[in-house]
């Protein structure tokens, strides 16, 4: 007998849930998109331990008869398309027909549904279905309203390889908001309810107006931030929505939100587009904020191109490429530079002493420690002369400051050829070696706000925040929901902020922190000790401060900094591994101009 053989249809769903179902936020994803196609103007979302234990969405949409919900179980059964030009037109936000299945596979499932008189004349009755991983084990008659409800109970529960991969209840359910967040933004116009553990977490009304919505979801603090982009066609691409105001930027990308044809995409193509565009307005390493709809033919786009629909193709990137700059350039043209005092020159710990020929700096600060890092090498005392130090162990003298170019870089010429050093790169190498010295003491040196501030933050965001509190209290930032009912889960109060960063807007500095603790992953780096949660805080927190850093361009100030960057124990690299100068010696000069 070969060795090849079909797979049964539970084994083949189960193997599709794989590619479609990867937490709770995907069963989410999957269930209110198809209550957004079946034309819902309602939809309650209910969750128990992150949508793990439970997860049900109910909406008001057209609803099936018995033949319709018991063919939607079976696997590439869908409404959606018929013929191959269907799929290549397709308007709809689920088309495959997998979503279902699958979650039933893996799941206690469970639907109710009952079709619209306009669509069924001669249903009577609803129809319930249950299902237990996959099989079917009941199918009676309901007397549910219009509409479908489905719920969905101990997710992987016959799945145990994949369940344990489900972080914690407070991450799962973060991501169970973010997903509901996005799809409310993009769908203003369908009213939105979501409890947790049988408590009302947050209702949206319906509304005609986008900054409505994300006024409800985020706060007027987001929407000051952001300024209206007017709908506008270019060469059959229609675009409209809200962009970030000049000097607004995030580390991530997390509030940035594209929509093509009412589909939230993760475009690198259309991230760069953006970033682009804030080129010379906008810090390195910051991304601007977006709420972007791009409307286009959907002959033009193909959405089939990943099992959970996050990716698109675009037939003609360029035209979209236009409409985009197009549509964002009355804004990005408006830039005004902001101005800050430089962490570097901050008097934050012990002053740095210099020598007295630099009269104008003799008390410029050099960051976090009680001493500078060069008593631990042993290279000199604190206050003493740099001509003094032995030229045989202190490779600071190597260097001499020839000067500063394309506003960021200097140069220092060292033996027979000369280095390129890239400022802020320096400062973020310099700035995390001394908070890991801190770190390794304690946690950051914190200041009692006088007033508290309260933030705005969207539901998902503030679950981030509540399940990662040991994170940011270690930098010095207590936070707590503040408020009570349904407002408490979107506001924030801030006690305390870190001493380092006083002079940062308490809102910016837990966007910020929030933004890097996402991406970090922390819920894994927790359970790994102690050094690696000072890392991941002293990542964040340098790179923070060094994107905010204007220095004086004068021989002292740039003398002062190499002499410190080449004393950190890997002084050519930051954290993240980008380098922090590059040499170039006369013998490749002579190489490049040979010709």
């Amino acid at each position: 007998m070969g060795a090849i053989h079909l797979l049964s249809d539970l084994l083949a769903s189960q193997v599709a849930a794989g590619e479609v179902v990867e937490r709770p936020a995907s069963v989410l994803k999957e269930l209110v998109e198809n209550s957004i196609d079946a034309g819902a103007t309602r939809i309650e979302v209910s969750f128990e331990e992150g949508g793990m234990r439970r997860l049900c969405v109910t909406d008001n949409g057209c609803g099936m008869d018995r033949s319709d919900a018991l063919l939607c179980l079976e696997r590439h059964a869908t409404s959606k398309i018929k013929t191959l030009e269907d799929l290549i037109k397709v308007e709809t936000l689920g088309f495959r027909g997998e979503a279902i299945p699958s979650i039933a596979s893996v799941s206690r499932f469970s639907m109710t549904t009952h079709p619209s008189s306009t669509s069924h004349q001669e249903a009577v009755a609803g129809t319930a279905i249950v299902i237990e991983g996959g099989k079917i084990t009941k199918v009676a008659d309901s007397g549910c309203a219009v509409g479908t409800r489905i719920e969905v109970r101990d997710l992987f529960f016959n799945v145990p390889a994949r369940k344990k991969f489900l972080k914690t209840e407070q991450t799962e359910t973060a991501h169970l908001l973010q997903q509901l967040q996005v799809l409310a933004i993009a769908h203003p116009k369908i009213a939105f309810t979501c409890f947790r553990e049988d408590r009302e977490f947050f209702r949206l009304a319906a509304t005609d107006s986008l900054a409505v919505r994300l006024r409800d979801l985020y706060g007027t603090s987001f929407l000051e931030r952001m300024q209206e982009v007017p709908r506008k066609e270019s060469e059959g691409v229609t675009l409209f929505g809200f962009f970030a105001r000049p000097g607004e930027g995030r580390a991530d990308r997390s509030h940035q939100f594209l929509f093509v044809n009412g589909r939230m995409v993760r475009s690198p193509f259309l991230s760069q587009v953006l970033r682009k565009a804030c080129d010379g307005i906008l810090a390195k390493g910051l991304q601007p904020p977006a709420v972007l709809f791009i409307e286009a033919d959907p002959a033009t786009i193909d959405c089939n191109v990943h099992p959970a629909k996050r990716e698109v193709r675009f037939q003609e990137p360029g035209k979209i490429r236009v409409a985009l700059l197009n549509a964002i350039a009355p804004i990005v043209g408006t830039f005004s530079a902001p101005t800050s005092k430089p962490f570097f020159l901050q008097e934050i710990a012990r002053p740095y002493t210099l020598p007295r020929k630099a009269s104008s700096f003799e008390t410029a600060t050099l960051g976090l420690s009680e001493a500078p890092l060069v008593e631990e090498k042993g290279l000199e005392k604190k206050g003493s002369v740099p001509g003094s130090r032995d030229p045989g162990t202190d490779p600071f003298l190597k260097f001499r400051y020839v000067g500063a170019i394309a506003g960021g870089y200097w140069i220092f010429e060292e033996g027979d050829g000369f280095v390129l050093l890239l400022v802020r790169a320096a400062l973020e190498r310099i700035t995390y070696d001394r908070l890991l010295r801190t770190l390794a003491q304690g946690i950051l040196e914190r200041q009692q706000l006088l007033i508290p501030e309260v933030v705005e933050v969207s539901p998902a965001e503030a679950a981030w925040v509540m399940a990662h509190r040991t994170f940011l209290e270690k930098a010095g930032l207590e936070v707590d929901l503040f408020g009570e009912g349904p407002h408490a889960n979107k506001s924030l109060k801030i006690d305390t902020v870190p001493v380092l960063l006083k002079e940062v807007a308490p809102s910016e500095l837990l966007h910020q922190l929030l933004g890097d603790l996402q991406k970090e992953k922390p819920e894994e780096t927790l359970g790994q000790g102690n050094k690696s949660l000072e890392e991941a805080l002293a990542r964040s927190v340098s790179a923070m401060t060094a994107q905010r850093e204007r220095l004086s361009e004068d021989a002292t100030t740039a003398m002062m900094l190499v002499g410190d960057l080449l004393r950190c124990d890997l002084p050519y690299a930051t954290p993240t591994g980008k380098p922090t100068m590059i040499q170039f010696s006369e013998a490749e000069l002579q190489r490049k101009f040979r010709g």
